[in-house]
């Protein structure tokens, strides 16, 4: 059986108006990881793009989930705007 990538995430999305820290909205949201995007191994603590959205999504968790089980549709993401910084 071959290996599947992740193809769902969630997470919170984060603000901040200038000069003011990071606030990150408490409601927990979840979109869909294009088939493009798949090999960029999208991981918790990176920040993405929403289509439409001024307010990027800090990732809290990445996961397979088949739609043809499910039925869930999500909208999808555009694009990785930062990684999470790597632990040594």
């Amino acid at each position: 059986m071959e290996k599947k990538d992740n193809n769902t995430l969630s997470g919170f999305h984060i603000r901040s108006k200038s000069g003011e820290a990071l606030k990150i909205y408490p409601k927990k949201f979840t979109w869909h990881i294009p088939k493009k995007m798949r090999g960029l191994n999208i991981q918790p603590g990176d920040i993405v793009s929403i289509r439409k959205t001024k307010a990027p999504v800090l990732v809290i968790e990445t996961f397979r989930e088949d739609i043809e089980d499910t039925g869930q549709r999500y909208k999808s993401i555009t694009a990785l705007y930062e990684r999470a910084p790597k632990k040594e």
